[in-house]
């Protein structure tokens, strides 16, 4: 454990300590396990989400709504520019309208719900909020779906980028943030998916395995 323990790094493996001194190591190789579950779902969301805003917003604000100025402000105007500059460097056409979508980050679909959209989009077209939510009655507060999205975008970073999943708030949780993602996916009124999802996702698995080494809370 010594040469694993100098190879990962003292300083990586000090977040784990409060939770298990001794296993350390256990819990950082527990914590790539769990990070893995969470692959699947994580990506049916991402991807569920920038195709259903598409469709949404082609309707009410044309099908060429991606190549307009005026959708694409604030933060997002980075996220396009880097979006842009990737599919320079990999020769894809920047004209395809498909492949500017699948190049976005999901911080550019999360920042559409910013209060800077609220003029553009939002109050324009209060119907596209409950059409791209039509799996739920009660969508209306802008903000709130933001925060869920963020909140979910935040998780992804850290799922993506190696960071602990097991020293995080009470709100953020594997199994709350894990909850959190089906129901959004819910929302979508992505249904059949989630069923589909389900039958490959391995996170109640791992979970299961956290608690019973005593690395998760029960």
């Amino acid at each position: 454990m010594d040469e694993i323990a100098n190879l990962l790094s003292e300083k990586r493996l000090a977040k784990y300590k409060d939770i298990s001194k001794e296993n350390a190591v256990v819990c950082h190789l527990y914590n790539c396990e769990l990070a893995e579950s969470f692959y699947s779902s994580l990506s049916y969301f991402e991807i569920i989400l920038r195709n259903k805003i598409d469709k949404v917003f082609s309707k009410y604000l044309g099908e060429d709504w991606i190549f307009k100025g005026e959708y694409i402000i604030g933060r997002n105007q980075d996220n396009m520019k880097s979006a842009l500059a990737h599919m320079k460097d990999t020769k894809k056409s920047s004209d395809d309208k498909n492949h500017i979508i699948s190049e976005l980050n999901l911080g550019f679909w999360v920042y559409l719900f910013l209060p800077a959209y609220n003029d553009i989009i939002w109050k324009k077209h209060p119907q596209i909020l409950q059409e791209i939510f039509d799996g739920c009655k009660d969508i209306n507060v802008l903000s709130r779906i933001f925060n869920k999205l963020n909140r979910i975008r935040m998780y992804r970073n850290k799922v993506f980028h190696y960071g602990s999943l097991l020293v995080e708030s009470e709100e953020n949780r594997p199994e709350k943030v894990h909850n959190l993602i089906y129901r959004i996916i819910g929302d979508l009124g992505a249904r059949k998916l989630l069923k589909e999802l389900k039958k490959i996702d391995s996170f109640n698995e791992k979970y299961l395995k956290g608690q019973k080494l005593g690395i998760l809370k029960r």
